[in-house]
């Protein structure tokens, strides 16, 4: 018979064993469902999951069936437990669930008090070296010619995806045209995006810089910053953001042997402005002060709303050159639903097909220019934690 001294040891030990193994299990149970960059910690007050989604197209769609995956796993135990959900290593919010919740999840910018002790912890399932083929189908109208409604063009632009460190992402585009009648300009094959993008969080300041060959015919550097007032609540709603950009003009003409042409870095842009998410419709309110490609300095005040996979929206423009316009725009995610990454490399359609209708067609006042292709008002928002939170509850 084993002295008493021995018993309490030898059941610490076995305990410890089966949460071991619990750990173990659902880290390949998340591997399977293709979820990346996945570790399972238990901490003295928390159990700490970490997943990046690169399956589910729907964001919202991905974080709520890794939360049942946990929940079905028995995961908790006797102790709160936290997900922090990563974008290209990066991490951009929690969902949490306390012992006392009923079941239920709740989302927030806080990454919990045991994240700089596991955020140096092997993962299961990297992220990185592991590329991306991705086709972005472009679409676009213009009203300028009496003669004809609309002049139109149809591309298809595949673009080669890599993260190699953490929050750095390559973008290497190629524009294939389809259907062109905006003129020879559109005409040929040619590079679109060649981006170099890096992104930081400093506490609750999300920072990104661009550098590359950017949409409307712009080079250069571009930098924006978002911050929210709160963590979590009703300050969380609140944000504050601004943008400020360094661009030349940038073609490529096939008539002069696939030269790039391009000019100095000589015009600044810029945007500064709040915003306010309404979670109980999805509904956001924007209002931004910007500076211009042409130089003129607007007024832009956007509204939208987001569903579990798009998103539509209203918006209206003034400027200091007595040109009003306004429109719509909308993006919605591309079938499939879900599609695993393999071990080097993936090959799917764009995540969304979005389009802005500008009711006035201004040619030159009004323009900005986007730093990556896969931006839009739904992907922007789709790690919002108050739009993750509707998505869960």
């Amino acid at each position: 018979m084993l002295p008493i001294v021995w018993i309490m040891p030898l059941c610490l030990m076995f305990f410890q064993s089966l949460e071991a193994q619990s750990a173990d299990s659902l880290v390949e149970v998340l591997v399977k469902a293709g979820y990346e960059n996945v570790g399972v910690y238990d901490e003295p007050k928390e159990r700490v999951v970490v997943i990046e989604n690169s399956a589910w197209r729907a964001y919202g769609r991905g974080v709520e069936a890794a939360t049942q995956l946990i929940d079905d796993a028995h995961f908790a135990g006797d102790k709160p437990v936290r997900m922090v959900v990563l974008n290209d290593a990066l991490p951009m919010f929690s969902v949490s669930r306390s012992l006392d919740s009923t079941g239920s999840w709740s989302a927030g910018y806080e990454l919990g008090e045991y994240w700089k002790a596991v955020r140096q912890e092997k993962r299961a399932n990297r992220s990185s070296h592991k590329f991306d083929l991705v086709f972005y189908p472009q679409f676009a109208f213009r009203n300028q010619k009496f003669e004809k409604v609309y002049d139109i063009l149809l591309n298809l632009n595949p673009t080669l995806e890599y993260s190699p460190v953490k929050g750095m992402r390559l973008y290497a585009q190629v524009i294939l045209p389809i259907y062109n009648e905006y003129g020879p300009l559109y005409a040929n094959v040619r590079p679109g995006f060649l981006v170099l993008e890096q992104r930081f969080r400093v506490e609750n300041v999300f920072i990104k810089g661009a550098v590359g060959n950017f949409s409307k015919n712009r080079w250069g550097m571009d930098v924006e910053a978002y911050r929210p007032f709160a963590s979590r609540g009703v300050g969380s709603r609140f944000a504050v953001q601004a943008r400020v950009g360094l661009t030349g003009s940038s073609y490529f003409f096939k008539e002069t042997g696939w030269n790039w042409n391009y000019g100095p870095l000589s015009v600044w842009t810029w945007s500064v402005g709040g915003s306010y998410y309404e979670r109980h419709f999805n509904l956001m309110g924007s209002l931004k002060v910007e500076k211009y490609l042409a130089g003129d300095i607007g007024v832009r005040a956007d509204l939208t709303r987001f569903f579990r996979q798009m998103s539509l929206g209203l918006y209206v423009m003034r400027n200091n050159r007595k040109n009003f316009d306004g429109g719509f725009h909308f993006a919605f995610v591309i079938p499939p639903a879900k599609e695993k990454r393999g071990k080097w490399c993936r090959v799917s359609p764009a995540t969304c097909f979005d389009l802005e209708y500008n009711a006035a067609g201004l040619f030159y006042n009004g323009k900005s220019y986007r730093t990556n292709p896969n931006s839009n008002p739904y992907t922007n928002n789709c790690m919002n934690p108050n739009y993750i939170d509707s998505q869960l509850n």
